[in-house]
């Protein structure tokens, strides 16, 4: 915040229509490690406490108001311009200044909406370097070997900035500068409202240059200063899919940068993909091509084999997550081991020392303490007591077609191997379902249920059936009419 007025309002700008992107989605909307490019710009600004916060919308006004108000929630509430036609960023900026209101006195920050990289900590950085200089408009440079379509800084006698010129209206010799606009502005409002307002529109594209601005402060006798900053990464943007695939490779490399140097072993990060907002607790081991993102937490001591996709999943400490695993807004207790090849789908809890094994699936579903699943089975819409072991192949029949149906598994139960419970339908606690039997009526506590068919026997049936079609008969049948070889 400046000495004089002790107020720092902040304007960002996401009204960008991002051709280069190719896309029916605005690009501050894309995700970033699992964050929305305006919501981690968004995290770095409000970090400040800056009042207001003003969020230039255009394209896709609707999506992205929503999209800043999910990044905001709890922290601060947004006050939105809208670019109703797209003119150039220093019109858009111009639209976000008219929202603080004609008797704001202090410091404005004017921020792009697609800077993913920017951090509070450059933030506070820049406005402390400001505040020292005292100037009345300052804006950040970098230093870069190829400038490409950068606005490059143009200095005079001394050194002193006299403009800054967008690559498509540089001259050869302007080309040729290394120093480049960062894109990050702060200028007390008395300068920044009189520049906006007197913006032109005299070049290749006929649109307003927020850049123009430098020209118009010292035109007015303001100080400008630009504040060089070594790294230009901090401040890149995100312009295409190219460099948006860049920008999330060298922020996942951060992230598992920062788990490893917390405890976590990462056998591959090359194939680690772990969103930022992911938790990992100490001594968690992580196999090769793993996804973690959402909200997933992980708890201490977990091992994950490789190959596995986690969004939105609580795991427990100790817990072994073996091969081939898909797991999805579920939570999974202490002590469990799940896989290979195990599908927990939405809704499913398991209360902690659970066995969920190859070629599982539920959803819906809350297994109690030490109950298992090993094998074959599909568990929807149940709810099953502890100690209950569900035997290979068994379905809870949860589905009319029409409507979803629940089942009721007691404590302490032996589900048989191929057995199908057809909801709506509950079995009690200490019951045993024998192999092969469909249950269709509830089963009272520490009952056997079996459906009964009478096994029956026709000697000599196989033979009969392959000379029927001309085969051999099989060997050792011991009929004398069998054909020899």
């Amino acid at each position: 915040m400046t000495a004089d007025s002790g107020k720092l309002a902040a304007i960002v700008l996401a009204a960008g229509e991002s051709r280069r992107m190719r896309s029916a989605r605005a690009k501050v909307l894309h995700e970033v490690a699992g964050v929305t490019v305006i919501g981690r710009v968004l995290r770095a600004v409000a970090a400040l406490g800056v009042e207001p916060l003003v969020v230039v919308v255009g394209r896709q006004a609707p999506r992205v108001e929503a999209a800043v108000r999910t990044a905001l929630a709890g922290v601060c509430r947004p006050v939105f311009a809208l670019q109703e036609e797209a003119r150039g960023t220093g019109d858009a900026a111009r639209c976000g200044l008219e929202q603080l209101g004609a008797g704001f006195c202090g410091d404005v920050l004017l921020v792009y909406g697609d800077m993913a990289r920017l951090s509070a900590a450059t933030l506070r950085a820049f406005v402390a370097r400001h505040q020292v200089a005292q100037a009345g408009l300052s804006f950040a440079s970098v230093v870069v070997e190829a400038a490409g379509a950068y606005g490059r800084v143009l200095r005079g006698a001394e050194g002193r900035v006299r403009a800054i010129v967008e690559a498509r209206d540089a001259s050869a010799a302007e080309l040729a500068v290394r120093e480049v606009n960062a894109g990050l502005y702060l200028g007390r409002v008395e300068v920044l409202a009189p520049a906006l307002a007197g913006l032109q529109c005299h070049n290749a594209q006929g649109e307003y240059y927020l850049t123009d601005v430098v020209a118009s402060a010292l035109a007015a006798g303001f100080t400008v200063e630009a504040m060089r900053f070594d790294d230009a990464a901090l401040f890149a943007g995100v312009n295409s899919r190219e460099e948006l695939t860049e920008m999330e490779a060298q922020i996942r490399r951060e992230i598992n940068r920062r788990l490893m140097a917390a405890g976590v072993t990462l056998h591959d990060p090359a194939t680690t993909y772990i969103d930022e907002t992911v938790e990992i607790g100490p001594d968690v081991e992580i196999g090769p091509n793993v996804q973690l993102l959402g909200r997933t937490r992980i708890g201490a001591e977990t091992r994950i084999e490789g190959t596995a996709f986690l969004r939105d999943v609580e795991v427990g400490p100790r817990c072994h997550l073996k091969f081939g695993l898909r797991a999805e807004q579920c939570n999974v207790g202490e002590g469990c081991e799940i896989g290979p090849f195990a599908h927990l789908r939405p809704g499913t809890v398991l209360e902690g020392r659970n066995r969920v094994g190859n070629f599982v699936e539920t959803k819906m579903a809350r297994l109690g303490r030490n109950t298992k699943a090993s094998h074959l089975s599909y568990l929807g819409d149940v709810v099953v007591g502890p100690d209950t072991n569900i035997g290979c192949g068994v379905i809870t029949v949860n589905f009319d077609g029409f409507a979803k149906h629940p089942t009721r598994i007691g404590a302490r139960c032996m589900v048989g191997c191929d057995s199908q419970l057809v909801a709506p339908v509950t079995v009690g606690d200490d019951v045993y379902v024998a192999s092969g039997t469909t249950v269709l009526r509830d089963v009272g506590a520490g009952s056997l249920v079996m459906s009964e068919h009478a096994q029956r026997e026709r000697p000599g049936w196989t033979a009969k059936w392959r000379r029927r079609h001309g085969a051999p008969a099989p060997a050792g049948s011991g009929r004398a009419d069998a054909p020899q070889e």
